[in-house]
């Protein structure tokens, strides 16, 4: 479903009139509507604003008849609604039009103005009938043009524009603090069969930065598109780089590009757009759908000096702040010493709120001694003060800002634009230079030195002091490895008697031990390793268990319990069948279910698993068959298996599982879910065991 009230793209009406009341009474009709700051330009003079009542589009009819009439445009409609319906039975709504126009004035400011007229065909789409979009006062006003719900009667429910309210956007599990606001209405009446349409504008008259302008638009949805019109309007000297992605074989969606009264005008159409199937464990839908991006930047340095410039203010080292970073890193030996105590620091000591206001706070923050004097602040705040306390100690480090890999489309360095949702932190030593996130807004604070949040692994990172964008490495797999050891015996009645010791790295450790901090009463933690244990083994009883560090981030975490399983082999005559426990739930990849993919299938980062696992069996059995060895590998990952007995009835089982990239091609999807069926099904062979009298 079109999300509309995103309001960073708009559009052009072509074919129709628009008839003006005023507030006076007087109508006025006019073929164009130019929207500049308090003005609306006719093709007959200029009207102020606060002067208009309404404003109605109707189509405008053949030269010939000579006349205009809105009910012929909502004729039109209701005939190209028909006709969709029979394309698209499965529909739950259609777009039938969305025209979008982006206007870039020659004084830096913008207007971003859309149309959306959208068929109804299911109560989940009920939902688009309310519209939403935010502003901030000093910054951008939003205007609503009109709004309709058309009957499959032909009967017409025109918008109350008395029923336009201002509001506060909610804010959900997170202290956020923000003055923005919502133009919001919901059209009235609507049920499934209906059409709605509405119009309107968004002014930023005072935009961020008038120098920078980027747009986008998105030509697939979850709906399918009748016709989509994405127009882009610039004074004719500016230059505009365009570059479009993953088109369809065989469109040519534009642009065209044309001289219109001194501005350049790129225009791109698309029609009859078929909807697309969001898989599971895909990536951003801007890193596969089919879309345009238009920047007005050669390059990125008009974007460098302005970050730069803002972080540079803020990253003043005060008294206060020198002597904190001195009081910190105080007999650490060396600088990756000193890096952990700040990184630990920062993370659980500064709250992290979200802040968003001016552009002072919400492109580049806060100066780090106000941060620190507040004890909060969002995650370019944190950074800031991050980086201002590693220069304290003579160590260089600077706010980046990414897109994170789970909501943000993969950056084209080739587009500079104003570029992320988040800000993290790249360190420089002599020898090396690597990111951290001291934000925590995820992990609670709780990411052991060198590990920082997974959801920044593989993005680009655009650091404005050093002036380069480039790739966040994806850890190695050893970096966010899992290792389980479990030493088990099973005795002749059948009882396996477990010792389990698990220790992490990475984000894995990050999650586990903001569960165990955050999530968990210490009164409560036996219950929550009994229900961790019984949840392969229903029957298993636990007699011990250990969280160990799970309260120093310096050190690594780790898990111990010990535990018995009654009746675990299973006997069928002489033979003992036992599967190993937990190794087969942790190699079952319901992520390769579907049978083939269009779209990338995508994971967090990297991620490594190692066992090592002892089974002592009573003297009087013999092994009589064993999985053999496994040695796989690709270009994704590798991973190596295998099973000996050494002496007194001891098998042991020893494995290592590295994937070392996190984005898998959808080409290549076919390959890589047959390696890890390969891999789930050598777990599920069951060792086979002699036994001796019982």
């Amino acid at each position: 479903m079109r999300k509309v009230a995103i309001v960073f793209l708009t559009f052009v009406i072509a074919s129709l009139a628009v008839q003006i009341e005023l507030h006076d009474g007087q109508v006025i009709e006019t073929r164009i509507v130019k929207y500049e700051k308090t003005q609306v330009l006719t093709d007959i003079n200029s009207i102020p604003r606060d002067e208009i009542k309404s404003m109605v589009f109707a189509q405008i009819l053949p030269e010939s008849t000579g006349v205009r009439k809105a009910d012929q445009d909502i004729q039109r409609l209701l005939d190209m609604a028909q006709e969709e319906k029979r394309k698209y039975p499965e529909a739950k709504g259609i777009d039938l039009l969305f025209n979008l126009e982006v206007t870039l004035n020659d004084d830096g400011t913008r207007s971003y103005s859309y149309r959306l007229v959208y068929l109804i065909l299911s109560e989940a789409r009920k939902e688009v009938a309310t519209f939403k979009a935010s502003f901030l006062e000093g910054e951008n006003e939003v205007n609503i043009i009109f709004g309709r719900v058309i009957k499959p009667s032909g009967r017409v429910i025109e918008l109350d524009p008395s029923t336009i309210r201002i509001e506060k956007p909610p804010r959900e599990d997170i202290v956020f603090f923000s003055k923005d606001k919502w133009v919001t209405f919901t059209l009235p009446e609507v049920e499934v069969g209906d059409i709605i349409e509405y119009s309107a504008e968004n002014i930023y008259y005072n935009p961020w930065n008038k120098e920078v302008f980027h747009s986008n638009f998105y030509f697939q949805d979850e709906d399918p598109a009748s016709y989509l019109k994405y127009v882009v309007k610039v004074p004719s000297e500016e230059c505009i780089k365009h570059k479009d992605y993953n088109m369809p074989e065989g469109s040519d969606y534009g642009p065209i590009v044309e001289d219109i009264d001194g501005d350049k005008v790129f225009t791109w159409i698309a029609e009859d757009v078929k909807s697309y199937v969001l898989e599971p464990h895909s990536p951003p839908t801007g890193d596969f759908l089919p879309k345009v991006e238009v920047t007005n930047q050669p390059d990125w340095d008009e974007i460098f000096n302005w970050y730069a410039g803002f972080q540079k203010e803020r990253m003043k080292v005060t008294p206060q702040i020198q002597a904190l970073a001195d009081s910190l890193s105080e007999g650490a030996l060396t600088d990756q010493e000193r890096l952990a105590c700040i990184y630990h620091w920062i993370q659980q000591n500064i709250r992290y709120i979200s802040i968003k206001g001016a552009v002072g706070s919400g492109v580049s923050g806060h100066p780090a001694q106000i941060t620190l004097e507040r004890g909060f602040g969002d995650c370019t705040d944190k950074s800031i003060l991050f980086s201002t306390l590693l220069k304290a100690i003579n160590i260089d480090a600077f706010p980046v800002y990414v897109g994170t890999n789970n909501l943000a489309p993969l950056l084209d360095p080739e587009i500079p634009s104003f570029y992320g949702n988040h800000c993290i932190t790249e360190v420089f030593l002599p020898d090396t230079s690597f990111y951290l996130d001291a934000t925590g807004a995820e992990s609670g604070g709780y990411s052991r030195y060198p590990s920082f949040a997974e959801t920044n692994h593989g993005v680009y990172a655009v650091n404005a002091q050093k002036r380069k964008v480039e790739l966040v490495p994806i850890p190695s797999p050893g970096q966010e490895l899992r290792h389980y050891h479990l030493d088990m015996e099973i005795d002749e009645e059948g009882v396996l008697t477990v010792n389990y010791q698990s220790f992490y790295n990475g984000n894995y450790e990050t999650v586990l031990r903001y569960y165990w901090n955050y999530f968990t009463r210490e009164e409560d933690r036996r219950l929550t390793f009994e229900k961790m244990i019984k949840h392969d083994l229903p029957d298993a009883e636990l007699t011990d268990y250990d969280l160990v560090n799970v309260g120093d981030l310096d050190k690594q975490l780790s898990l111990k319990m010990s535990y018995r399983v009654p009746d675990f082999v299973k006997f069928v005559g002489p033979l003992a069948i036992i599967n190993l426990p937990d190794v087969q739930s942790r190699f079952t990849f319901n992520e390769v279910a579907l049978a083939e993919r269009k779209f990338p299938l995508v994971y967090p980062s990297s991620e490594g698993i190692q066992h090592h696992i002892n089974l002592k069996l009573p003297e009087d059995w013999k092994v009589d068959w064993l999985p053999g060895e496994m040695d796989l590998f690709s270009d994704e990952l590798k991973y190596k298996a295998s099973y000996t007995i050494e002496q007194d009835n001891l098998i042991r089982f020893e494995d290592d599982y590295a994937r070392y990239t996190r984005l898998i091609e959808s080409w290549r999807y076919e390959d890589y879910r047959k390696l890890l069926n390969t891999i789930t099904n050598y777990h599920q062979k069951p060792i086979l065991v002699l036994v001796g009298e019982k």
